[in-house]
């Protein structure tokens, strides 16, 4: 069995894996709160080759947006804007 760290990441993203992802990380703070995060596409643009993708979450009072190449990236990033203005940390628990 190999073991290497980060090999399944295929968003382009590397980061400390295997801890978790912001967006886990937000839908278990959500659970805990009773806030379930809620996310909505508000923008696909861009050609077949190169797309952008526009993701918003809200969670409880609080709504960021992330942008991305894929939604996956977009929704990443909206997750970890969210946790920074609820000061929660990454990964580490």
């Amino acid at each position: 069995k190999q073991s290497s760290p980060g090999c399944l990441m295929d968003s382009g993203m590397h980061r400390r894996a295997p801890e978790k992802t912001p967006i886990q990380i937000l839908h278990e703070y959500g659970t805990k709160t009773g806030n379930l995060p809620v996310y909505l596409l508000e923008k696909s643009e861009g050609e077949a080759h190169q797309p952008s993708f526009v993701f918003s979450v809200q969670i409880g009072d609080v709504n960021c947006t992330g942008q991305g190449s894929s939604k996956k990236a977009a929704k990443h990033q909206a997750a970890e804007a969210a946790l920074k203005v609820l000061q929660i940390e990454g990964g580490a628990q």
